[in-house]
């Protein structure tokens, strides 16, 4: 055996099959070729060369619901949702049109035309392809609830978002949203948690009026967005919507006291309203040079001769430029006091108050003037008798003291000037009569 090994030259054996291997090598390509060719026209030319291909991630249609709304019954099952991705099949389809096999060309349905009462059902699917036969399908069947038909009319809400409150006035009114409600169908266990349904637009960077399509969405009781999948909605899922948007300005409110009627003797001391200040809305043009808007004074207020505060309510003329007002009416509060007068008063008594038993007192000056400043009526008929002013000597001991005038009079009257306004007055020990001498028997 050994001889044998030694004998062979593995080179040359090398040689030669590399040589057979590369040897007329365009005819063996072309035979490769040909081989390739002939193999295309077989699996074209051979419908019935089939091959199976497993597709996952498929979803489900619902066909028949109409049917189900005729007899008053909806689809309660989120079908949709719950079954999203989760459906597999087999189908088994020509060589040549396997590749053509895809989630996109597999239809998996689920008829509910033939159910005819509320209740659960355990409903088969059915599956097609367009390019071979569904043979396995998995599941085969879905269970399915179904409950009676609700519908419900709803208005539909407006939310701005994007508002600059600070400079503009926005609205939307009622008819100027197209349609004003939608009539939302469905089954009634899902129809009866809508509690709304809202458009939304975004105003930001807007100022001025437009027209504008939105999506609505449904509300739940807590205000949040409702899928809308086991929902029939009869009128259209977009709004049109036409929002005002106008330049706002706070004017004050002022009046002219004149325009006012007031008794003989008597003036108007303050005016103020509620609310001091009026928020409008109106082309910018207008807006410019307005600084305060003009109240319609009635008649019964001209020509009135009130003698004390009163509170009335007023109206604002001319308001039909304007696009917007925050309020038609104010609270006036008219405050009325009678004019004040000054009058002198001279020779006015001083007298004592308080003098301690045992005590004399002596003043430096009894008498003293004084102005009096207060309502016209009063001060024009006061006399000097009419002021009690006095001084007050309680808990004092003898000695001198100088004292302030104090003037107790009406509180709606002030003095002023008192002349002079303090006075000496020395209290002294009053003198002890001498018991009379007795009769000696």
């Amino acid at each position: 055996m050994k001889g044998l090994f030694k004998n062979l030259n593995f080179r040359e054996m090398g040689k030669r099959l590399w040589h057979a291997l590369t040897g007329h090598l365009w005819l063996k390509l072309l035979s490769l070729l040909f081989a390739i060719i002939l193999w295309i026209y077989i699996i074209d030319s051979t419908p019935s060369l089939t091959r199976s291909k497993h597709m996952s991630g498929l979803s489900i249609s619902v066909t028949g619901t109409s049917s189900l709304n005729v007899y008053g019954l909806a689809l309660a099952t989120d079908v949709y949702s719950e079954y999203q991705g989760e459906i597999s099949a087999v189908v088994e389809a020509p060589q040549n049109q396997l590749s053509r096999v895809t989630r996109g060309s597999i239809d998996v349905s689920l008829d509910v035309s033939n159910i005819r009462v509320e209740g659960t059902y355990d409903v088969p699917l059915l599956a097609e392809s367009r390019f071979g036969t569904v043979t396995k399908l998995y599941p085969d069947s879905v269970t399915v609830h179904v409950e009676s038909l609700d519908s419900r009319d709803m208005p539909i809400e407006v939310n701005l978002n994007g508002m600059d409150t600070e400079h503009y006035w926005y609205n939307v009114e009622t008819d100027s949203v197209n349609p004003q409600q939608i009539t939302v169908s469905g089954p009634m266990s899902v129809v009866q948690t809508v509690f709304g349904i809202r458009a939304q637009l975004d105003v930001s960077d807007q100022t001025a009026s437009f027209r504008r399509s939105a999506l609505v969405s449904l509300l739940d009781q807590s205000r949040e967005t409702i899928p809308t999948s086991r929902l029939l909605k009869k009128s259209a899922s977009t709004c049109a919507i036409k929002v005002d948007i106008y330049p706002k300005k706070d004017l004050s409110v002022v009046l002219d006291p004149s325009q006012l009627g007031v008794a003989d003797g008597y003036e108007i001391t303050s005016i103020s309203f509620m609310p001091p200040t009026i928020t409008v809305a109106a082309e910018p043009d207008l807006l410019e040079d307005l600084e305060h808007l003009p109240l319609k004074i009635p008649d019964k207020l001209k020509n009135a001769s009130p003698t004390k505060s009163f509170t009335e309510t007023l109206s604002f003329s001319n308001l039909s430029e304007f696009k917007y007002v925050s309020s038609k009416q104010v609270y006036m509060t008219v405050t009325i006091s009678e004019i004040q007068d000054t009058n002198l008063l001279s020779d006015i008594p001083v007298k004592t108050f308080g003098l301690p038993d045992g005590l004399t007192a002596m003043l430096s000056a009894d008498r003293f003037s004084v102005q009096v400043t207060g309502p016209r009526s009063q001060v024009a008929e006061l006399e000097s008798g009419d002021v009690y002013a006095y001084v007050d000597l309680t808990g004092l001991s003898a000695g001198t003291h100088e004292l302030p005038i104090v003037i107790g009079n009406n509180p709606e009257l002030s003095y002023a000037s008192l002349t002079p306004s303090t006075i000496k007055v020395t209290l002294e020990e009053a003198a002890v009569a001498a018991p009379e001498n007795q009769t000696e028997e």
